[in-house]
């Protein structure tokens, strides 16, 4: 009734006229939803309750400027009525009306069971946090669907553990994109003027959102498309009518996801495997964790040199280097820059501190020597680093 009664009002003019009525004809209950307006084309008619097909008269409304994927709704509604052993048609005349009717069986009732469930057990997604928390405490959603009805469900959906953010079409996307960048992104595909296949290619061609999860939630549901949106970049792939619970629990995953990699790749332990990028026999692993703990604990010091490292490994400085030669493509002093620096990148996302106080962590004394190898290493400077992350 919600959903017919929403298809009424959108496409009933000004001074137009709607009708609803419900009467018992022997062993059924009728309803009836009438509708003055333009109507439906004939040949239309059969593809009303398909959920392939969007009615070309009702991408927009042409009086209240209303965006809709109708096709869908009434396919749910459809589906509906077949689970309660009913049906349901539609009439219409060009230009005048179109009327809905939907016809339900007596069935046997089945309160009882109805009356042993716990509703919370029956409503409540297990995703959904209890946690009292404020809107800045929670990671940003960003949402992208020119139909009104789906931002809302899932923005319902998501709103009590994420902050969710919505835009209509792609363009309010990037506006919002340049103030916050969000945890993961929610988008459809069919839209006007840039489409999300588009959004997503162009997500992933930017260095500072290429990293963002994805998730697709369209109407294109063959596994031509489905495929095509994974390959273009997208992390996961729901085809509407969706459960918002499944989409929640995919939500989280992704969330989480993207947090443990994070953490890993900015965690000690990583750094050298992170800078090295090859694979190393376990002696020299060894070898190579114990520098790597001795620069770590040693961070500080400005004189933190390959001498120094050397002597503490109880080796000379000539020994050093020709294991450093034999297992990595870094000499000792640059290994303990390339440290430096993927710790001051660690910090910069971690703590609070400022960038002054990040420098000297990391000893180093200069400042404009900071700034510029710090640019050479990561792309952008610490200040814009930090707020990209």
């Amino acid at each position: 009734m919600t959903n017919l009664l929403s298809n009424a009002f959108k496409y009933t003019p000004e001074n137009g006229q709607i009708e609803v009525s419900v009467y018992r004809d022997e062993q059924k209950l009728v309803l009836k939803v009438i509708n003055t307006g333009e109507g439906i084309d004939e040949n239309l008619l059969p593809a009303i309750f398909d959920r392939y097909h969007i009615l070309e008269n009702m991408n927009e409304n042409m009086y209240t400027e209303i965006s809709t994927r109708n096709g869908l709704g009434l396919f749910i509604c459809k589906s509906l009525v077949e689970a309660l052993q009913g049906s349901i048609t539609v009439q219409s005349s060009k230009d005048t009306y179109t009327e809905f009717i939907v016809t339900l069986p007596v069935l046997e009732g089945t309160l009882s069971q109805v009356e042993d469930e716990t509703p919370e057990a029956v409503f409540i997604p297990s995703a959904v946090s209890k946690e009292e928390t404020t809107e800045e405490d929670k990671p940003v959603i960003l949402i992208i669907d020119d139909n009104k009805d789906i931002l809302w469900l899932i923005s319902k959906e998501l709103s009590s553990t994420y902050n969710v953010k919505e835009a209509t079409n792609v363009e309010d996307a990037f506006s919002i994109l340049e103030k916050v960048l969000p945890a993961l992104i929610i988008t459809d595909i069919i839209m006007p003027e840039i489409n999300g296949l588009e959004f997503i290619t162009r997500l992933r061609a930017n260095k500072f959102t290429k990293h963002i999860p994805i998730v697709v939630v369209s109407a294109k549901i063959s596994d031509t498309e489905q495929a095509e949106g994974i390959n273009i970049g997208a992390d996961a792939y729901l085809t509407k009518p969706f459960s918002p619970i499944v989409l929640h629990s995919i939500v989280n995953r992704l969330i989480i996801n993207k947090k443990e990699l994070k953490d890993y790749f900015y965690s000690p332990e990583s750094a050298y495997d992170y800078t090295q990028g090859q694979v190393v026999h376990q002696e020299d692993r060894t070898f190579l964790d114990m520098v790597t703990r001795i620069i770590e604990e040693n961070l500080e010091k400005e004189n933190l040199r390959p001498e120094f490292i050397a002597d503490e490994m109880g080796i000379n400085t000539r020994n050093l280097y020709r294991r450093f030669k034999k297992i990595s493509s870094l000499s000792p002093s640059d290994f303990i820059k390339d440290y430096r620096f993927s710790q001051a990148a660690r910090l910069l996302v971690t703590t609070n501190l400022n960038v002054q106080e990040i420098i000297y962590k990391v000893g180093i004394n200069n400042k404009s020597y900071f700034y510029r190898e710090f640019q050479k290493k990561h792309g952008v400077t610490p200040r814009e680093y930090r707020q990209r992350q």
